[in-house]
């Protein structure tokens, strides 16, 4: 190709989108933006269930780590050292013993058996979020003891996914029964927190004064949750360890049991999805391209008629194609982050798991961003070759 034949694909180029149908050209562009907007949609959909989980472990139920008894222990002794040990590095935002209850709850005849923990109101805040998600009452205070908060599994209700195994309703201010085998206290219902996550849910709270009073038990936890300034606890346990801590640890990872296989499920829907958008994505630049192409038939013909190359011809689609590519992806760019990611982070999916908001990973964005140019530019290329190679007065005079 000489330096005259490199300008020929520009020029042509030039005049198709200076003389095109603008209403064609528009419309092409749309139909990329949104193609390039379905692909980074479930993407970021299924990152947005998938942080919105990991979150909701980490927030409500284990922090970013728990410490547990070493092996053949039932409780972590000397738990006021161990914490002030904790709280001496850096990266540690909060340490909240709690202590696992083994009893029951009744109301109005209806016993059943939920994990029910002794805390300290004050340090649970600095963990976990469950103050946060009452949804009826309050949450409990240090001197509380004869008060229970209980999730909105355990209460009961309309839309409850387990309330064939709640309460039936169970309302604030009415009384529960704590069953300890010998021992019973009745306590009040001071509040209902709702986290969206079953596991939490499915909870109960009591202070550790009503615990001391019920069954002393000075200074043991079956349990230390650690929260972090940081998501990865690995560098954290292992300072903790070199303290002379030589309990168990459980990440939340580790704690997240069947949410991973969720989670591994929504990135294998996630692949066989974006491989679904990808091909709907060909096939409808492949539609609109070849329509385009096929009414300017004629002018391609009369094009190679006067002597340009069929390449040269292709080249130019190539580049007009790569335009309208990018001109898409900027469309769809403004549309998602302008449009879709506020009104989602303003008003999200709200799933029996928790709330998801549409994440975008760097990475996802670029790879989709450089597939729908490569679909394009592949889909746009084959109505070319299919034209091109068209004997030139069938091509002229609109003959198959």
């Amino acid at each position: 190709m000489n330096r005259y034949e490199t300008r020929i694909p520009f020029f042509l180029m030039w005049k198709y989108l200076l003389r095109g149908n603008k209403w064609t050209l528009f419309l092409i562009i749309f139909l990329m933006a949104i193609a390039f907007i379905n692909l980074v949609f479930v993407a970021s959909l299924f990152n947005g269930i998938i942080r919105g989980t990991e979150d909701q472990i980490i927030n409500t139920y284990t922090g970013h780590f728990m410490i547990t008894p070493k092996t053949g222990s039932d409780y972590i002794e000397n738990v006021s050292t161990v914490i002030e040990k904790i709280l001496t590095l850096p990266e540690v935002k909060g340490v909240a013993p709690e202590m696992q209850v083994s009893g029951s709850l009744e109301y109005n005849k209806i016993k059943g058996t939920w994990p029910i923990l002794a805390i300290d109101p004050d340090k649970e805040k600095t963990v976990t979020n469950v103050s946060e998600k009452m949804i009826s009452g309050e949450y409990l205070n240090e001197d509380d003891t004869d008060k229970i908060i209980i999730g909105r599994q355990i209460s009961g209700g309309e839309g409850v996914e387990n309330d064939a195994f709640s309460f039936k309703e169970a309302k604030v201010g009415e009384k529960v029964l704590l069953n300890l085998g010998q021992l019973e206290k009745e306590f009040t219902i001071k509040g209902i927190f709702y986290t969206k996550f079953i596991n939490t849910d499915e909870r109960a709270f009591i202070t550790e004064k009503a615990w001391q009073a019920l069954s002393p038990s000075d200074n043991k936890a079956t349990a230390i949750l650690v929260r972090l300034s940081e998501k990865d606890g690995q560098e954290a346990i292992e300072k903790i360890k070199a303290l002379g801590i030589d309990e168990n640890f459980i990440t939340w990872e580790d704690a997240s049991g069947l949410m991973q296989s969720v989670t591994g499920s929504f990135l294998s829907i996630n692949f066989l999805l974006t491989l679904v958008g990808e091909l709907i994505a060909a096939i409808t630049i492949f539609i609109v391209i070849y329509i385009d192409i096929t009414a300017k038939r004629k002018q391609i013909g009369i094009l190679r008629a006067i002597g340009i190359k069929p390449y040269l011809i292709r080249v130019s689609y190539v580049i007009q194609i790569s335009i309208y590519s990018v001109a898409g992806v900027l469309l769809g760019t403004a549309l998602f982050f302008g449009i879709l990611v506020p009104y989602f982070n303003h008003f999200p999916f709200s799933l029996p798991i928790g709330d998801a908001r549409l994440i975008v990973n760097p990475a996802d964005y670029i790879i989709r961003l450089e597939t729908i140019i490569l679909v394009a530019i592949g889909a746009g290329l084959i109505p070319a070759f299919m034209v091109t190679r068209m004997k030139i007065l069938d091509a002229i005079w609109g003959r198959n």
